[in-house]
Parts: structure tokens; C-alpha cells; sequence
């Protein structure tokens, strides 16, 4: 008894939810017409019965209350009104609070309980049932239908082969036993294979389109609506709001029967809350000044989800009193973000308030947070390798959207070969494919690197990358630079060599063979054994032969520990993967090994290019930031070990005044020699910069790459 008490639980569990989904998907709709009422009504009465089977008397007495009062309304054809509206969603917050303390273990939770405040998300991943379109079964037995026909013309041609085989073989018996004409058997042996290879083509092509529908079936199947996630916020906004003294709060849920995979919903729940409470605390506006704005008396949130393409779209809108754009202005440049005379462009400062600490609350609450802002938003965000932007809502309000990869499971990779082995390199972080030619690498103190144009500009002085062999990584620490095209003839060869780029940070990675491009299904690599980390997930594009996906965050992390040194031709060791920064003897002979790397902050692009050429050509690493704010970031987040800094001083966002200013004030910063380098040449700019704690200061009129060698030498 107690196993179909647990099973009828379980089908409880995901009856109420498609009971729930539907009844709130009629509430965003808008005003309820006597239709609309009818379909709450059966829904509220099944969800009554069902309740009752399964001996849920919490969730039967919120329904049969419920019931009663959207009886009264079918009864007397009255108008619904907004206290009915909140009656019911309440009703349905209150049920769904009602199944999650069943889940989380309640002992209570055959008493009706109250919605309890701003509730974090539950995790339901280990949810032993989903629902299923009746739909989607039916494809799946259409195709399987198909591949077991497929599979049943096959053994009947297998059958014809060795049919004509046997039959062939008799004909070739011992001379004169069959008068046979050779030509005319021939002929006729022809034809006959003639018809088997097309009838085995045919076949091929069937089994090859049932497979990819049956593919695109089963990955349907595993795709859950949107509302299984999102449902339930919009009780959790309610409850805010009355916290928040904001009082009544209308939520809509538009495309909550959008399907998509519920790992990347589940990331975007906590994201979404949050903007939900940004949308309360931040949109909030007196009553007489909606009123005067002709707006709705109630404000209303709306949280929408829409696929565009590959990509899905979360939005959450207000209709509240919009971005203040003086404020944010106001905050960018007491955090140097901006300079006090910059343009405010409502664009740029919109993108400003996803940076890290932003906020324009003077102090954080319970519902507001703890000071994080929205940057909480952005990196979820960005590890679900997607973006988020906020836009001036029409006609009035705010509207933040996140969008990102429909499955986490599917990504663009490029292939090559390595060896043996088939390699993944995620197409997001390739800035450019190169062949490079063998005369053309160049060694600076050891070190292997290529020269790099500018895709927009060829006749601009070629940049230095440093060039490493992939192999190095994955268990050949003493590989060479795979040359190939031409180098066993004598020939001048060349490698193939993927450039990526993250952080400011670029690498060329030498492989045997760039092979092709596609979008694979991603499997975790845990299952196989492999290094989870450099390697986190694995795809079979060709059923035998894995492909194996490479983290582009842990490979150049692992170069960067490794000195973030170049290869070798063969022959001479290389100071790679296997050897630690710096060497194996402790003390001064080991940094005096370690080769400095320099950090240069411009927000000109030739002069990153100048300075970056000049300085590995004489053998230093070098790190690449626009502005302040990413040399802040990079500063915190890489590795890295950065020995100088090298900054401009007028720069977007953050000039250079205010990034030695931030680095002079954190202890783990402060000791890092930083040189200021400007066009202009005032004696108050040059005191400014000494006296702020600057090692030194550079100016750009009568540039001389000697100054700025001298310079670095002296503060290191």
C-alpha cells in the first residue's frame, strides 16, 4: 500500500503543477471573461479531487474555498474583479507553498500554511517524473517505426548479397560443368550490384534522416515548459511587494509554455528573482504619480520568455518610473567609471549598472540585497555563455533581458586533430584560424612566438603572439610545434594554429589538423575518467570516435602557471606545462628565471599594439586591458602574476588617475610599480601622478621605445 500511496503521490506531484501552470497562464492573460472563469473552475475542481485521493485535506480546503467563490462568480455573471484576480493567485500560491514543505520533508504539512517571504529557489532536478506530450510519444514511435523498417530492408539486402555471392560461386564451378557466356554473367552480375547499391544508398539515407528525428525527438522529451521553473515566482513578487510596503503588485508570466532545458532555467531562477526584486525596490512610485501618468492604478510586473532563434530571451519588465539615468551617472563617476564631462549616452550608462558593486542605493535592505547590484545577474549570465542588457521600457518602465544558449549541452566547436586524439575548442573563444609559416616564427629569449596582423589593417607592423603546442596539455609536455606542408620535402613548412583569446589574454595553440566546425551535443567528461577540468565534457558526432571539449578558462590558466611561455621546434626542451613558473630551486635564481609580464591599460588600439610589439620583442609578457575597469578586473581575477603596470591616463570608464588609485589602496596591489603614459605634458598631470604613488611617468610626444624599456628596467 505504501508503494501506490508514493506513486500516486508522485502523479499528484505533476498533476497539480500542469493545474497551476494552466490557471496562471489565464491569469497573465489579462481580464478574465466567463470562459476563463469556467476553465479555473474545472481546474480548481479536478486539483479538489485529486487532493482528496491522495489525502492532501491541506490543498482540498484552499481548493474547495476557492471553488466556492469562483462558483458564485459563474452563478451571478459577475464581473471579476482585481481583489478575485488576487483570491486566486494567492489560492495558487498558497497550494504550490503547500506541495514544496511536502518535498522538503514538512511534518506540518497537512495544515494550510501562509506563503512564506521571499522564498529561495528549490531545486527540483531530482524529480522522478516529468510530463510528456502525448505528441511527442507519438514521434517518438513514428521514428522508431522507421529505423526498425530501415533496419529490416537491410538484412533483406544482406540476404540478396550473399544470395548472388552463393549463386556466382556455382557459376564459377568446374570448367564445362554450366555452358556459361562470361560476358553475359558479367552483365548480368553488374546489374544486379548496380541495384544493390542503390537500394543500400536509399536505405543509408532513411537510416541516417531517422536518426536525426529521432535525435531532435528525444532531446524534445527532455525539454520542460518554462513554467515549471517560472510558475511559482510570481506568489514570491506578491508577497515582496507587501513586505516592500509597495502593496498589491500585478505579475504577468508571458511564454511560460515556452520548452527548453531545465538546467539552464534553473541557473536563470535565481537571476530572475533577483530582477524581480531590483524591478519592487527600483520601479516603485507614488500612487498619485501613476495616476498622473495615466498608468494603471496597480503596478504590474511581466516575466516573459521567448525563443529567438538558438537563443532564449528571459525578460523582466516593470512599469515603474524607469532607469534614473542622473543617478547612475552620478554613481559611475564617484566609482571612476566615467569622467564627470563624459556624454551621458543612455546606452552606456545603462551597460554600467551590470558592473561589479554598482548601485545607486545608498545601503542595501533584505530585498534589495547586499550591495551586488545586478553584476550577480551579468555573471550568471556570462557562465551560461550568454549576455544581459537593460533597456528604457515603451512607454514607460525598465526592462532587463538575459539571453542565452537554448541548451547548455550544444555548442559551436571547432575540431582538430592532436595526435591521436580528436579535440573540441569552443568557437566562442577563437579570435582568428591561422596558418603560419616556419620562417616566419621568431624566438625572443627562448621563447616561441608568431606575428600577428590586423585583419582591417595588413600593412600595420605585426603584433607578437606567443605559440605553444596544444599537445603540451594533454599529456605530451615535451612536444614540438607540429610543421608540417612541405617539411619533408625540404620545403619551407608551416603550422595550423587556433588563436584564442579571453581576458585580454592571447595564446596560439599548434595543432596536426583543423578539421571542421560544428554544433555537438556535450556529454560530462566525469564518466570517463578524464581531467574534468581541462576537459569537461566529451561528444560522439561520428558514434566511435570522441571528441573531446576543452575548457578554454582552465588551458589558458595552465599555460598562464607555466610561465605562459612558447614551444619549440624540436630538439630543445621547452619550458611548459610540466615545469613550474619559475623553475625547481627556491629563492632569488628562481624569479630571476620567471619573465616579467607587464600589464598595459590603453584605450587605443594602436597603442596597446606599439607598446605590446616593442615589449615582447624584448622578451616580456604581456597582458592587455582597454581601460581601468578591466584592468581592475583582470587585476583581481587572473593568475597571473602582473610585475608592472603600464596605463594611460585619459580612458573611458576609469581613467588612469583612478586605476592607481585602486591599486595603490588594496594591500594585494599596492606593491606593483605602476607607469603612467600620456600625450599631455603638464606639470600638474606629472605631480598628480608622482605624488598618487606613480614609479614613474612617460610622455607620448617624441616617443622613443628606448624610454619606455629604460623605464620598466628601472621600477622592476
Amino acid at each position: 500500500m505504501e508503494a501506490l500511496r508514493q506513486e500516486l503521490l508522485a502523479v499528484f506531484d505533476a498533476e497539480y503543477r500542469d493545474h497551476l501552470r494552466v490557471v496562471r497562464d489565464i491569469l497573465a492573460a489579462g481580464p478574465m471573461d466567463s470562459r476563463a472563469i469556467g476553465e479555473v473552475f474545472r481546474r480548481v475542481h479536478s486539483l479538489k479531487g485529486a487532493a482528496r485521493v491522495v489525502e492532501r485535506t491541506d490543498i482540498e480546503t484552499i481548493a474547495h474555498t476557492l471553488e466556492s467563490r469562483l462558483f458564485r462568480l459563474l452563478d451571478a455573471a459577475e464581473t471579476v474583479t482585481p481583489e478575485d484576480l488576487a483570491a486566486i493567485g494567492e489560492a495558487m500560491d498558497r497550494i504550490d507553498s503547500c506541495m514544496q514543505d511536502a518535498s522538503d520533508g514538512s511534518d506540518d504539512a497537512a495544515t494550510p500554511q501562509p506563503v512564506p517571504p521571499a522564498p529561495l529557489p528549490r531545486d527540483d532536478g531530482a524529480e522522478s517524473y516529468v510530463q510528456v506530450p502525448v505528441s511527442r510519444l507519438d514521434a517518438l514511435v513514428s521514428v522508431m517505426h522507421d529505423v526498425l523498417g530501415a533496419s529490416a530492408r537491410q538484412e533483406r539486402l544482406w540476404a540478396e548479397l550473399e544470395d548472388l555471392t552463393a549463386a556466382a560461386t556455382r557459376r564459377a564451378g568446374p570448367a564445362g560443368a554450366v555452358a556459361v557466356d562470361p560476358a553475359a554473367e558479367l552483365a548480368r552480375l553488374t546489374r544486379a550490384l548496380s541495384a544493390l547499391a542503390r537500394e543500400r544508398g536509399r536505405i543509408a539515407g532513411q537510416v541516417d534522416r531517422a536518426m536525426l528525428r529521432l535525435d531532435e525527438e528525444v532531446r524534445a522529451v527532455t525539454l520542460v515548459p518554462a513554467g515549471t521553473v517560472f510558475g511559482s515566482l510570481a506568489g514570491m513578487v506578491r508577497q515582496i511587494a507587501r513586505e516592500h510596503g509597495t502593496g498589491e503588485v500585478m505579475v504577468r508570466l508571458a511564454g511560460m509554455d515556452v520548452r527548453t532545458d531545465r538546467r539552464v532555467m534553473q541557473a536563470l531562477r535565481d537571476p530572475v528573482i533577483h530582477l524581480l526584486r531590483n524591478a519592487i525596490v527600483h520601479g516603485q512610485e507614488d500612487p498619485a504619480r501613476r495616476q498622473e501618468a495615466g498608468k494603471p492604478a496597480v503596478p504590474v510586473l511581466t516575466l516573459s520568455v521567448r525563443m529567438v532563434g538558438v537563443r532564449l530571451l528571459v525578460s523582466v519588465a516593470d512599469d515603474g518610473r524607469g532607469p534614473d539615468l542622473e543617478a547612475i551617472a552620478a554613481r559611475a563617476v564617484r566609482q571612476g567609471l566615467m569622467a564627470p564631462d563624459d556624454p551621458p549616452v543612455p546606452e552606456t550608462l545603462l551597460a554600467l549598472v551590470f558592473a561589479p558593486g554598482f548601485s545607486t542605493r545608498g545601503e542595501a535592505d533584505r530585498l534589495s540585497g547586499r550591495g551586488m547590484g545586478l553584476s550577480v545577474v551579468a555573471e550568471a549570465a556570462r557562465t551560461l555563455h550568454g549576455s544581459v542588457r537593460m533597456e528604457i521600457g515603451s512607454p514607460w518602465g525598465t526592462v532587463v533581458t538575459m539571453a542565452v544558449p537554448v541548451s547548455q549541452r550544444q555548442r559551436t566547436i571547432l575540431m582538430v586533430e592532436v595526435g591521436d586524439m580528436t579535440i573540441g575548442v569552443p568557437g566562442r573563444v577563437i579570435e582568428r584560424l591561422v596558418r603560419v609559416r616556419q620562417g616566419d616564427i621568431r624566438v625572443v629569449d627562448g621563447r616561441t612566438y608568431f606575428p600577428l596582423n590586423a585583419r582591417r589593417d595588413p600593412q600595420t607592423d605585426a603584433a607578437l603572439v606567443p605559440l605553444v603546442p596544444l599537445a603540451a596539455f594533454l599529456g605530451r609536455p615535451d612536444a614540438g610545434l607540429p610543421v608540417h606542408d612541405g617539411a619533408r620535402e625540404g620545403q619551407e613548412g608551416a603550422l595550423s594554429v587556433v588563436l584564442v583569446a579571453m581576458d585580454g589574454v592571447r595564446c596560439g595553440f599548434a595543432v596536426d589538423q583543423m578539421c571542421e566546425v560544428r554544433i555537438l551535443q556535450i556529454s560530462d567528461a566525469e564518466a570517463v575518467g578524464l581531467d574534468s577540468a581541462l576537459v569537461p565534457g566529451v561528444s560522439w558526432p561520428r558514434g566511435d570516435r570522441p571528441v573531446f571539449v576543452l575548457s578554454p578558462d582552465t588551458l589558458l590558466d595552465r599555460w598562464r602557471k607555466a610561465g605562459a611561455t612558447g614551444g619549440h621546434l624540436g630538439g630543445a626542451p621547452w619550458d611548459g606545462p610540466g615545469d613550474s613558473p619559475g623553475g625547481g630551486t627556491a629563492g632569488g635564481n628562481a624569479a630571476s628565471r620567471r619573465t616579467p609580464t607587464v600589464l598595459v591599460v590603453d584605450d587605443s588600439i594602436t597603442t596597446r599594439t606599439l607598446q605590446k610589439t616593442i615589449l615582447q620583442t624584448h622578451g616580456y609578457d604581456v597582458v592587455l586591458a582597454t581601460d581601468g575597469v578591466e584592468a581592475l578586473s583582470m587585476l583581481h581575477r587572473s593568475s597571473h602574476r602582473i610585475d608592472v603596470i603600464v596605463t594611460d591616463v585619459e580612458m573611458p570608464r576609469m581613467d588612469g588617475f583612478a586605476l592607481l588609485d585602486a591599486v595603490r589602496s588594496d594591500p594585494r596591489l599596492s606593491s606593483i610599480p605602476v607607469v603612467l603614459m600620456t600625450s599631455r605634458n603638464e606639470e600638474a598631470d606629472i605631480r598628480r601622478g608622482l605624488e598618487g604613488g606613480a614609479r614613474a611617468y612617460i610622455t607620448k610626444q617624441g616617443f622613443e621605445q628606448g624610454d619606455l624599456l629604460d623605464t620598466i628596467r628601472g621600477v622592476l
